[in-house]
């Protein structure tokens, strides 16, 4: 099983998945459910 990196949206409070290969790089994550864009910092939790 691969790797994932669970993150928080700061808007809407819920959880998905990311590869943790893109945390760090600076780019803004897309929320699925909210459709909200947000930078890594923005995040109220980061759990690899």
């Amino acid at each position: 099983m691969g790797q994932c990196a669970l993150i928080v949206c700061p808007q809407c409070q819920k959880e998905f998945i990311v590869s943790p290969h893109m945390l760090g790089l600076g780019v803004e994550f897309h929320c699925p459910f909210c459709d909200n864009y947000f930078p890594q910092e923005a995040s109220p939790k980061v759990k690899v």
